[in-house]
């Protein structure tokens, strides 16, 4: 491929510069098909590639002032497929991370919502057996699990031994593992 213009591709070119319709229609009719095809041996798609010959096409009426009628139109039109394919590239490129991303932040909403749905689901089980211990051992239960005070506090304000509280927090926490070993076989 020579880097200088064919002595007709040069005649289109300096008419197309001019604003010649029938240049324009002679340089599309003479490349059109070459052009797809090339475009076609990356691209693999018919869709695209028409979308791309289009572009290049576009392009070239567009900017048809500033060609330079004494450089190759042939590879001033391949270059052109070429910025074109890799555009098409690099788009699909940021697309598929887009959607990557995308899926990646659903399946953390999905994992989050089905990880809320099993903690309530497990708190409300847990909940629903603190009810079920007789009322002194709720007490002891509450007040260490869920106000967090220590075994002696415990004791000091039930008038307990520290001893007793243990003992009945123990069997509480040994009430609730076997009720929920049974009812959902999480915990050994």
């Amino acid at each position: 491929m020579s880097s200088k213009c064919s002595y007709s591709d040069c005649y289109l070119v300096r008419k197309l510069k001019d604003g010649d319709k029938s240049a324009f229609e002679a340089i599309f009719n003479k490349y059109k098909e070459k052009l797809y095809f090339f475009a076609l041996g990356y691209l693999h798609s018919s869709a695209e590639t028409e979308e791309v010959i289009q572009n290049v096409f576009i392009s070239l009426w567009e900017n048809r002032k500033t060609l330079n009628e004494k450089l190759s139109l042939k590879n001033f039109l391949y270059k052109s497929v070429i910025n074109l394919v890799y555009n098409y590239f690099k788009h699909q490129l940021v697309h598929q991370k887009y959607i990557k991303h995308v899926s990646d932040q659903e399946l953390q909403e999905d994992d989050h919502s089905q990880n809320v749905i099993a903690y309530n689901d497990l708190k409300g089980a847990v909940d629903n057996l603190i009810k079920g211990l007789p009322l002194r051992q709720q007490m002891i239960f509450k007040l260490s699990r869920q106000e967090g005070l220590s075994h002696i506090e415990i004791a000091n304000r039930l008038g307990l031994s520290v001893r007793s509280v243990e003992n009945q927090i123990y069997r509480a926490l040994r009430y609730i593992r076997e009720n929920l070993n049974k009812e959902y076989s999480l915990i050994d």
